[in-house]
């Protein structure tokens, strides 16, 4: 059985999950430099620690990346 794909969204979609991954490369490497202080954390969400919700910021973008740049 084959899918009706729309002209262009699967190069849209690997687009996105380039950016996605980048992100989620500056997130994870931003971790340890907000746990010794070199900068400060970039999220605080209301009963979260910063570290916690920056680590599923990252976990998050990671996440998107593999789904957008996976082949099915």
């Amino acid at each position: 059985m084959a899918s009706a794909k729309a002209p262009g969204s699967s190069s849209l979609r690997r687009q996105f999950g380039g950016v996605v991954f980048v992100a989620g490369l500056v997130l994870v490497a931003w971790l340890p430099l907000g746990v010794f202080g070199v900068v400060p954390f970039a999220f605080a969400l209301p009963g979260e620690t910063a570290l916690r919700a920056h680590a599923s910021a990252a976990i998050a973008c990671l996440l998107v990346a593999a789904w957008a740049l996976s082949r099915h």
